[in-house]
């Protein structure tokens, strides 16, 4: 006759188990975080890839952001996504795997024209939308500028730079993970952002670090550090593994020459002394990265 188990060695095999389960649960968390991490970074290398590539068809021009300020393609407007994705294997892509937003919400935004009343130009529509609230933002200031100018179309110009141009590309930010807005309570809305502030403009002796050249510039409100609930609170951009934003969570960022790596917030913005609206200064030119110099 088999000898059941007791009450007692039942309750100590629980034990055991429940025991195993919280020493294993956090090392699974973390190997999926982890996983994530990488599939990000991943994401980001084949945003920057994608970019080298549309640049050697394009004389070394870095891509334009936007055309008009339209939004709509039947009127001849263009964003990153018609240019850069077009290079890339997959929509996929665009998405950071701690994203809540699926890429299909992002390609029918209500903020952008709806894909579906574009005709032929549906396509052009999804990859315009998907290039604004890509998750892998672009330091536009730096690579095209974004000038004021009545005169122009739409009121602004830009002057897109040649990647030959720039001192030191290795140490260039090209690309950061980023987000498109903030609830009042700090969440997360829509997706990603592709024009990041960076979070200087100017050397303490006033001169430009951008693209503008000196010219008034358009720009979406720089860092906002006194407003941390802010979706512009460090200019768009957003660490999305490991934490809080301000204690050690990371953001993916892809370089000029076509590296990339994850870097914390404070790592960002070395070298700039910043504060709200760019009214800060760059401070250090060898660790600031979000200049050509």
């Amino acid at each position: 006759m088999k000898k059941a188990f007791t009450l007692i060695e039942l309750l100590v095999v629980i034990a055991i188990i429940a025991i195993l389960a919280a020493i294993l649960f956090p090392v699974f968390a973390q190997a999926k975080e982890a996983a994530k991490k990488t599939a990000d970074l991943s994401n980001m290398k084949q945003h920057v890839l994608a970019t080298q590539i549309y640049q050697s068809d394009s004389d070394d021009i870095a891509p334009l952001w936007m055309y008009n300020g339209t939004f709509d393609v039947n009127q001849g407007d263009r964003s990153w996504g018609n240019l850069v994705f077009p290079y890339m294997k997959s929509d996929d892509m665009t998405k950071t795997p701690n994203s809540p937003f699926s890429i299909e919400s992002r390609k029918r935004n209500a903020n952008f024209p709806d894909p579906n009343t574009m005709g032929a130009m549906r396509r052009e529509q999804e990859l315009y939308n998907l290039g604004w609230l890509t998750d892998y933002g672009y330091n536009y200031q730096t690579f095209t500028g974004f000038i004021f100018d009545a005169a122009a179309p739409g009121g602004f110009r830009f002057n897109p730079q040649s990647i030959t141009s720039f001192a030191d590309p290795a140490n260039t930010l090209q690309n950061i993970t980023g987000i498109f807005d903030r609830t009042s309570g700090g969440g997360l809305k829509d997706g990603g952002q592709l024009p990041i502030d960076p979070p200087c403009r100017r050397y303490p002796d006033n001169t430009d670090a951008t693209a503008n050249g000196g010219a008034a510039a358009y720009f979406y409100g720089g860092w906002n550090p006194s407003s941390p609930n802010a979706w512009n609170v460090f200019g768009g951009a957003w660490p999305y593994y490991g934490g809080r934003p301000n204690e050690g969570a990371r953001a993916s960022v892809g370089f000029a020459d076509g590296h990339a790596k994850t870097m914390t917030i404070s790592q960002v913005a070395a070298g700039c002394d910043v504060k709200d609206r760019w009214t800060g200064r760059i401070q250090d030119r060898q660790k600031y990265i979000w200049d050509m110099q």
